[in-house]
């Protein structure tokens, strides 16, 4: 789970992909009904798509999200208590935050006297949610368009979390874009990971721009099954700069078999 599938690296099993950049719920990639649930839409959302991918039901299930399609897979077990449509044997986390998430997203300067230094952008997160803000955003990273245009992130040259972040504007629907941060508002989980049960693997890059490494400490330490491990260098690409380090975790919660 995350917005553009093409940034994990090939996981070698069959898989089920589910796109989040081209959809679009209104004139300004909102509707009332977003507006009331929140991220409970997009849970709903993705049991529907699975329910109809006949690949869902052999064998078994493994959550592989990143960022926002971690606190998707987040709110998307919960919803479901594991049971049904969403039972799975376990979790690749990559990048991800239990909430709340404008308050966990700090973006990182560098490091001075190898102290990290960071600040919030709360309030950036939140201005980006206005239609000409997120049209305007738009239009400056892509050289005017507001159309979608396609990324394969793995063929791209992508290598750094700002290279990631610009592609990811060019390659969704600026009406998704808009939606999916209308969605994450107010997201927080962090008193209900104990519920979720499964084996889950939590990835996380000391290098990342957007998430601090105590939002990877906050989910490991929540989830009652859960490994943190730190990838060294990595940022908030780090399924494009560090795939090997995300098969690796999939063949471990396969290996649990």
């Amino acid at each position: 789970m995350t917005l553009n599938a093409t940034i994990f690296p090939p996981l070698d099993l069959p898989t089920v992909c589910i796109d989040f950049t081209r959809l679009v719920l209104g004139p300004n990639g909102s509707s009332p009904e977003l507006i009331r649930r929140r991220i409970g839409w997009y849970a709903d959302f993705v049991s529907e798509q699975l329910q109809r991918e006949p690949a869902w039901n052999t064998g078994g299930r493994i959550v592989v999200a990143h960022s926002f399609g971690g606190m998707l897979a987040l709110a998307w077990w919960l919803a479901n208590q594991g049971a049904g449509v969403g039972r799975i044997d376990g979790m690749v986390l990559v990048s991800t935050t239990p909430g709340p998430m404008f308050d966990s997203a700090r973006l990182r300067l560098g490091e001075v006297a190898g102290v990290e230094v960071r600040i919030g952008i709360n309030w950036l997160m939140r201005l980006w949610n206005f239609p000409i803000v997120t049209r305007s955003v738009k239009r400056l990273l892509t050289g005017g368009s507001l159309e979608a245009r396609p990324v394969d992130f793995r063929s791209g040259g992508i290598r750094s979390d700002w290279e990631l972040d610009r592609a990811g504007w060019r390659n969704t629907d600026w009406r998704s874009m808009r939606a999916y941060r209308l969605a994450i508002e107010g997201f927080d989980v962090r008193h209900r990971l104990k519920e979720i049960d499964v084996p889950v693997i939590v990835l996380h890059g000391t290098a990342d721009t957007l998430l601090p490494r105590e939002c990877a400490e906050r989910l490991q330490a929540g989830l009652p099954r859960a490994e943190l491990r730190l990838v060294n260098g990595a940022g908030h690409a780090l399924p494009l700069t560090h795939g090997d380090d995300v098969k690796r975790a999939v063949r471990d919660l396969v290996g649990e078999w």
